[in-house]
Parts: structure tokens; sequence; C-alpha cells
């Protein structure tokens, strides 16, 4: 009896397991876009400069895209000089905020604590479209001025993308430390930043029912950690 009830505790957890597994890689959206239309934002430089433009996100690498008030082209924004942007909240959305987390992509800020900031770089998973689409690597587009003089295309209703249940989204975390660096979140680069006196506490985290390091809420316990 105890080793069915074992055995039966073993088959839950799995399960459970599989599921949770299933559940991230079946993230999806039907538009290349993070929201159904280019929102009036805030647009963070150096300095403390703040100025405006219609904008939104692109799935594909997680770039700032803008409406050009000129010309009504959608163009990908050149972000040497943005820190951030900032989206105001909508009937159907929460306020949020993106930071630039490298030459291209921008994460949404997630928790921030003491100085230190998780955030989350979502993007299309192109092995599991390929997979989807018989190896394909085209994305059903309209244009997009890159300011290169090279026009790409983006999707912007997702209509084609509703019968194939969307695009497969992955997503990546990053933190930003004191110092204004950004660092994966991973434990090869979080442990390098522990305080010292918690480096043996870390260590039994790590090791004592930690969740994973593609789990949010498990990353934003992470924040007292940080020196």
């Amino acid at each position: 009896m105890k080793k069915r009830l074992f055995m039966l505790i073993l088959a839950v957890c799995f399960t459970a397991g599989v599921f949770a597994q299933q559940a991230v890689e079946d993230k999806r959206s039907d538009s290349q876009l993070v929201f159904p239309e280019f929102l009036q934002a805030k647009v963070r430089q150096p300095m403390g400069r703040v100025t405006r433009a219609r904008c939104n996100i692109m799935y594909k690498n997680a770039a700032l895209c803008y409406v050009d008030e000129q010309d009504g082209k959608i163009r990908q924004a050149v972000v040497d000089n943005i820190i951030g942007v900032d989206f105001p909240a909508t009937e159907s959305g929460e306020a949020a905020r993106y930071l630039k987390v490298d030459d291209l992509a921008m994460g949404l800020v997630v928790g921030e604590q003491d100085g230190i900031t998780l955030l989350r770089v979502t993007t299309i998973d192109m092995d599991r479209y390929r997979e989807l689409t018989g190896g394909s690597t085209d994305l059903p587009y309209v244009s997009l001025d890159l300011g290169t003089g090279i026009d790409t295309f983006i999707e912007l209703d997702g209509a084609e993308q509703q019968a194939n249940k969307g695009y497969p989204l992955k997503e990546r975390w990053v933190f930003r430390l004191r110092d204004g660096s950004f660092i994966p979140a991973t434990e090869r680069n979080v442990k390098k930043h522990v305080k010292k006196e918690l480096k043996e506490a870390f260590k039994t985290l790590m090791g004592d029912r930690w969740g994973s390091w593609h789990d949010e809420p498990s990353l934003l316990k992470l924040f007292m950690y940080f020196e």
C-alpha cells in the first residue's frame, strides 16, 4: 500500500512537471507586436531627456519600433541614445516599463528592489517556428523601414497566425545591477555578485527546493542576495 502511494505521488509530481514545462513552451502570440496598437509612449534618453512617440515592441527581436509622424511609416528605432520606454496603461493592460538590455533588445521590468532590476525579454522562438512551418524561416510581414535603406516586414494584425495558433514565444531574464550593467539570470552569472555573507545561504538555496532559472517567481526571490 505504501509503495503504491509512493508511486502515485511520483506520478503526480512527474505529470505536474510535464504540464508546467508545456505551459512554458506553449506561450504564443497571434501578432509580432507586444501591444495590439502603437501607444503614445515616453522614450527615456540620457541626461534625463524624454521624448514621446507612438511605439511598440517587436517579438521577432524584442526591438523598439515606432510610427514616424512625418510619413506614417513604421520604423525600427536606433537605440544608441535610448535608455528605456514607458508605455501607458490601456483598457486591456497595465502600464509597462522597458529598459534596453543590449544593442537591440528591450526588456520588460518585472521586479525591482534596492537598486536591482529583473527584466524579461520575450522573442519569437524561431527554432520552434521552423518546426511548425516545415522548415520555413519566412514570417508574414508588411513593410518596416529599418532606417538602413533596406525594408523588412512585420505582420500587424496576426490574422494569418490565428489558424496556426500563433507565433511560439521564448523568454529570457536579465538582471540590471546597481551600477547599470546587465547580466543574464543564470546561476553562473548571479553567484559572482552574491554578498559574501550570503554565499553559503545562496548555495543552500540552489540545492534546497529551488524553483527554476526559467521561473519568474523564483528569480524574484534573489534580490536580497545581490551585493
